[in-house]
């Protein structure tokens, strides 16, 4: 999984102006909308909706009251609505554009990313492994990636699956005759969770930057001043990781029973994508960062130096350790 392939782009297919648009796309009336490569954005420092534009050979950033103000913006009218959806929007898309669609996270609920089949067959996996062990009578949560394939493929496991169809169709008040929605639900069900998996895949590339600071640590155990910065990195992401942990255990923990998803399924599915939501906007904090780390070598060198006091910069600004890291 990588930035390009599970983050959202704005650079959505512009549509035909017109009012009717507006219920999905960026559709504005202000001519200031309609200047010349300028965009919405979280400003990196303060992260609030700002609007950039060109002044001459300078980039202007300006925050969303002052576009309102500065342009005779009435928050009733349709460019202030669409104002209003711009800011919840930038919790989803990094970038918006004039004319940009609306992302689908407001629309549907569905997400405007992508997840990859790998993905997806995972999620199935870890659901028929529920299913053969509610049918023996313990549910189980595997956490480990080997070996839920393992048990998933296990030919014993699939018989169970099979028989477990009818059972829960019974238990649920459908009858035998109705397995085939018990297991249209849990396929629609997997879809969903296909994107928790993608986030805890890219999650897995945060922790290895921890793992890979913790070995350059060794690395450079005679260089006083990056250890130092090493050891503050640590310190920096120590809570935020314990907190992404506790969110992908609390969403093992509230998936983890067949028949509820099945009988509280709104509700199971709108709880997935609640938190598929904010672990996406956290996460995607790192795409530039994991970039950089991509496939380095654990060795001394101005490169790593650099990345180092880089990913310090990151993580003091993004987790201080004086104030509740979560926004």
């Amino acid at each position: 999984m990588t930035a390009l392939t599970t983050r959202p782009d704005a650079g959505s297919a512009p549509a035909p102006g017109g009012a009717s648009d507006r219920s999905t796309h960026f559709v504005f009336e202000n001519k200031v909308f309609s200047l010349e490569r300028a965009y919405f954005s979280l400003a990196r420092d303060t992260k609030e909706p700002v609007y950039h534009v060109m002044l001459g050979t300078l980039t202007a950033a300006l925050p969303l009251p002052t576009v309102r103000a500065e342009f005779n913006i009435d928050p009733d009218s349709p460019d202030g609505k669409l104002l209003d959806i711009i800011e919840k929007s930038l919790r989803y898309v990094r970038e918006i554009r004039p004319n940009d669609s609306i992302p689908r996270e407001l629309l549907d609920g569905s997400a405007s990313w992508t997840v990859e089949e790998r993905h997806r067959m995972i999620a199935q996996k870890r659901l028929a492994v529920q299913l053969s062990s509610w049918l023996s009578g313990e549910e189980t949560v595997i956490s480990d990636i080997d070996k839920l394939e393992q048990l998933a493929d296990d030919p014993l496991t699939k018989q169970r699956v099979q028989g477990a169809f009818g059972e829960i169709a019974e238990r649920i008040g459908i009858g035998r005759a109705r397995q085939q929605e018990v297991i249209d639900k849990i396929d629609d069900f997997a879809r969903e969770l296909a994107y928790i998996e993608a986030l805890r895949e890219y999650y897995g590339k945060v922790k290895n930057v921890a793992s890979q600071l913790a070995r350059l640590s060794k690395v450079y155990k005679q260089d006083k001043s990056v250890t130092e910065d090493i050891v503050r990195i640590l310190q920096l992401l120590r809570a935020p990781l314990a907190e992404f942990d506790a969110n992908f255990g609390l969403i093992d923990a509230q998936t983890s029973e067949i028949l509820n998803i099945l009988t509280k399924y709104n509700a199971q599915v709108g709880f997935v994508r609640e938190m598929r939501d904010d672990l996406h906007y956290r996460l995607s904090e790192w795409d530039a960062l994991l970039e950089k780390w991509g496939a380095r070598k654990i060795e001394r060198s101005m490169e790593i130096e650099g990345l180092i006091k880089e990913t310090y910069r990151f993580a003091a600004q993004n987790y201080p350790l004086t104030q509740n890291w979560r926004r």
